[in-house]
């Protein structure tokens, strides 16, 4: 008797065991998305994000610019940020996200001199153009909303903006923004 009693539960003890294992494995903790917004304003962004527990994760996305300095300053943009969200579903809903981030971008400086020639004529004249790289780190916050499919497919979209500390003057903001789709794994 004994010994069908313990067998009988340490099959049961295998059996829950094994079924834990096999929720565990079933629960999605990572996540890929591409943020078409960024995309569309020259810096698309790449972001992966890991589910801590039910309601909060953390993530890192990861901003080039694509088009020439001439046109665009932000040359690269580093977000780590931790969220929490307050929806039904795991990890969706609405959301509050504090972030930080390493911002490269070129500054572009420009002298002139201004005088008077012998005809009376004012006259501007480019003494010189600096055009340096400047990394800056900042930190902020966003809001947003991410929903969630069936077949583990998300859609989010947020909005937000960090200050930038550092010795340039040219940048003190870093845009957080987006309209982003990706895949739960």
């Amino acid at each position: 008797m004994k010994t069908s009693l313990f067998i009988v539960s340490f099959f049961i003890g295998i059996a829950g065991f094994a079924q834990q294992e096999q929720d565990s494995l079933s629960v999605k903790k990572h996540e890929l998305k591409f943020n078409l917004a960024m995309a569309i304003a020259g810096i698309p962004e790449l972001t992966y994000e890991y589910f801590i527990e039910d309601n909060t994760s953390v993530g890192l996305s990861v901003g080039v610019g694509l088009d020439s300095p001439e046109d665009l300053d932000l040359r690269l943009l580093v977000t780590p940020y931790y969220r929490i969200f307050f929806g039904k579903k795991q990890n969706a809903g609405f959301f509050i996200e504090a972030n930080a981030a390493v911002a490269t971008y070129h500054d572009k400086y420009t002298y002139y001199n201004y005088y008077y020639d012998e005809s009376g004529d004012y006259v501007r004249t480019q003494v010189e153009a600096i055009d340096e790289k400047t990394t800056n780190f900042g930190l902020g916050a966003a809001i947003g909303f991410k929903l969630l499919t069936r077949n583990n497919y998300v859609g989010e979209i947020f909005t937000g903006a960090g200050r930038l500390f550092g010795d340039s003057n040219d940048y003190e903001v870093y845009p957080r923004l987006g309209i982003s789709l990706g895949k739960r794994f």
